[in-house]
């Protein structure tokens, strides 16, 4: 089998204009092992924004070859009395704040550890930028083969964010807006699955999905299935439902964003 370079991924919402996304590199690979990779997930992510940055890792670092160590650091309270972790999950190690940035990778499975930075050595340490002092020495030196236990200790719970819910309101299923993406997709917290369920026997064609009073009731397998500016309805990617405008913005058309309420009914 090929060898797997050690490799180090980040996702921030730092952007790129500033020097904060260089200087986390440059810890990196001054003191990551010498065939360190370190590759760009986002750093585009809105800032502050927890919910948003948790749904991204949850797509995106389980793609990543066994081994990865993934450093997140949306952190809007950085210098606060949050904690700095380490988590082992099976094949993948995460660093970042205790702050439910990583909520929606976690099932109970992983190992969890606190930061101790004492185990960093003598070293100053910004109390505005733990990215580059804190976080990212540690996963170099997770990179470089250390085991968490020597760089934190073993602790029982984080603060964790509970993915939002989808509830059953009288013949309804009601759920909302999670995601927004550059396209204008409006993407729900409604699973295939959840929706099977809700229609167990009932055909697909007697579903219809309302925002506001807007009900998309086509359903389509691809974007490019609808009529240009057409608002349909398909599962996505992530495999949940997404509301669409084929070659336009469902976003602009509804002028809807992260948290709209949206719900699903069925004709008899």
């Amino acid at each position: 089998m090929p060898t797997i370079l050690p490799l180090v991924t980040l996702t921030t919402d730092f952007g790129t204009r500033d020097s904060y996304v260089a200087e986390l590199k440059g810890v990196l690979l001054s003191e990551g092992p010498p065939d360190l990779r370190v590759v760009d997930l986002s750093h585009e992510l809105s800032p502050f924004d927890i919910h948003g940055a948790a749904l991204f890792v949850r797509a995106a670092l389980p793609r990543f070859p066994s081994g990865t160590v993934h450093l997140v650091v949306v952190d809007p309270g950085v210098g606060s009395a949050r904690r700095a972790l380490i988590v082992k999950k099976r094949d993948m190690t995460l660093v970042g704040p205790d702050n439910c940035v990583l909520s929606y990778l976690l099932d109970g499975s992983e190992s969890l550890y606190e930061i101790d930075r004492a185990q960093l050595g003598e070293r100053p340490i910004s109390s505005t930028f733990h990215g580059r002092d804190l976080f990212a020495p540690v996963a170099a030196r997770l990179a470089a083969g250390a085991p968490p236990e020597s760089l934190g200790r073993p602790i029982e719970s984080v603060q964790r964010m509970a993915f939002p819910m989808v509830e059953i309101r009288g013949d309804a299923l009601q759920g909302r807006i999670i995601h927004v993406d550059r396209y204008g997709n409006l993407v729900t917290n409604v699973s295939e699955a959840t929706l099977r369920g809700f229609l167990g026997a009932r055909a697909p064609a007697s579903m219809s999905l309302m925002i506001g009073e807007h009900a998309i009731r086509k359903r389509v397998d691809h974007y490019a299935e609808g009529k240009r500016g057409e608002l349909v309805m398909l599962i996505g990617s992530a495999g949940f439902v997404e509301i669409a405008a084929c070659e336009a913005n469902a976003a602009s058309l509804l002028a809807a964003e992260v948290g709209r309420a949206v719900r699903v009914v069925c004709k008899d």
